[in-house]
């Protein structure tokens, strides 16, 4: 490792060896959605030695994200999530590279230009967004890497890992392997599917219902998006160095006031 470098990331050692730490600085990791979970899961990364990031945010900072978002305060209030994200962690590791852009996910195109060169990619886009998902994990399938789904609800969060050769996006879904992501009317996905396992403070089926239509955002707290965010670090640098995790269709389930923690399947 270099000096700064090594010097910035010594405390990591003795908890990953200095080969699984230069493999860490040498991997490149896209971020699909800076929200509560995708600003701070940027952070953590680089914290963790992660020397190149791209991510991606459409969306400006609002008064409803200040219980959560990492980043957000009284002063960015109407600014790009990525814009702010990126002065909020650029300076933790200036050799780093960070690339951001405003556009989010929209096209294959912004699909590819998002994945590419990428080691891995994690998404933590907003509920409801099917197309976009299947699309990213279509192309990280075509290119051989992981993708990573992390979620925040409550006090809780669920991590899904994607091996580009174990089962898809729509299958863990139940939808067809071929299904028509630009027909709105066959994205239907079983709740049970999106919250495998739903708190017992937040039992209103109907709220949740809800919340995977598009009708209202998902309840959640700065706690929820803080362990998702974890969560979706600490299984993506798991990834990097080759540890074994759970991978689709298992899940991983945290949830700090049901104090419960859950490796499931969905199948």
């Amino acid at each position: 490792m270099k000096d700064q470098y090594k010097e910035s990331f010594s405390r990591n050692l003795g908890l990953f060896t200095e080969s699984e730490q230069e493999k860490i600085r040498n991997s490149k990791i896209a971020i699909a959605g800076l929200g509560g979970v995708g600003g701070l899961a940027a952070e953590r990364l680089l914290r963790l030695g992660v020397e190149s990031l791209k991510i991606t945010d459409p969306g400006d900072m609002e008064a409803s994200n200040l219980n959560r978002q990492f980043g957000c305060t009284v002063k960015t209030l109407g600014q790009n999530k990525a814009g702010v994200i990126f002065e909020q962690i650029k300076d933790i590791n200036p050799q780093a590279n960070i690339i951001y852009t405003k556009t989010g996910v929209k096209s294959r195109d912004d699909v590819r230009s998002l994945i590419d060169g990428c080691d891995l990619i994690i998404d933590v886009m907003d509920f409801g967004l099917f197309r976009e998902s299947i699309l990213i994990q279509r192309e990280a399938r075509k290119r051989g890497i992981h993708y990573l789904f992390s979620t925040a609800i409550g006090f809780g969060a669920i991590t899904v890992v994607f091996a580009p050769d174990g089962i898809t996006l729509e299958e863990y879904n139940n939808l067809p392997v071929d299904v028509n992501v630009d027909n709105p009317e066959e994205l239907v996905v079983p709740i049970e599917r999106i919250v495998p396992v739903i708190p017992k403070y937040a039992q209103d089926k109907k709220l949740i219902e809800d919340v995977i239509a598009g009708g209202i955002p998902v309840p959640t707290t700065s706690i929820g998006a803080g362990l998702s965010a974890i969560q979706a670090a600490s299984e993506a640098i798991n990834i990097i160095i080759g540890r074994p995790i759970p991978k689709a269709p298992n899940y991983t389930y945290f949830d700090l006031v049901d104090r419960q923690m859950v490796v499931g399947s969905v199948l």
